[in-house]
């Protein structure tokens, strides 16, 4: 037995403080793991927009998906359906998105002249930013967006999947590693056929 406090007559049992410190712990992270996910909102429900919810929807252990942007109503009404989610929240306007403190991350997925500024403003108002790729149309625009990630702390992310991604990483590695050979040549070729609805 633990001693009591000369001013409590009650005692406590070496059992009672453990299962007191595992409820205290388990309390700690049932509030981690709610803090740990990301409430995002997508700007933009077209061919990769879509793709994108797909993808996130398979991580519903890290986020929620909160909101959906897009001016053209039926795919507005398209993308919330596709989220799977009833209380996620529809925006015809960006601004009004980025107000919603639900939001923590935005997925942009916009026509390309769209990315900066949506970008900066997003970080301007708290938000986190995956944005596709172009990341922008000219130089000093990629400036500005850096520029607005660091000064308000935030993170942002270029749909630049071949930089990231596992199978490149492994094939990089592959190729730095000398297996290969010296490589003289590299020939590609690619074929795309891309008709509304995929």
């Amino acid at each position: 037995m633990m001693p009591s406090n000369s001013n409590d007559n009650t005692v406590i049992t070496r059992r009672k403080a453990l299962a007191a410190a595992a409820a205290g712990a388990a309390s700690y992270r049932r509030i981690l793991g709610a803090n740990s996910r990301i409430g995002l909102g997508f700007i933009g429900f077209g061919l990769i927009g879509k793709q994108h919810v797909s993808d996130f929807k398979k991580l519903r252990q890290d986020v929620d998906l909160v909101a959906m942007c897009e001016v053209y109503r039926p795919r507005l009404e398209e993308g919330l359906a596709y989220m799977e989610n009833p209380r996620a929240k529809a925006y015809r306007d960006f601004r009004k998105m980025y107000e919603d403190k639900d939001v923590q991350a935005v997925v942009i997925a916009t026509p390309d002249h769209w990315h900066a500024l949506l970008t900066i403003m997003a970080c301007a108002a708290g938000k986190h930013v995956y944005v596709e790729k172009p990341m922008t149309l000219f130089i000093d625009e990629g400036k500005w967006m850096i520029d607005a990630a660091r000064r308000h702390g935030r993170v942002v992310v270029v749909g630049t999947q071949r930089r990231h991604g596992r199978a490149v990483a492994e094939a990089r590695a592959i190729v730095a590693s000398g297996l290969l050979g010296k490589i003289s040549l590299v020939r590609r070729a690619e074929a795309r056929n891309i008709y509304p609805g995929f």
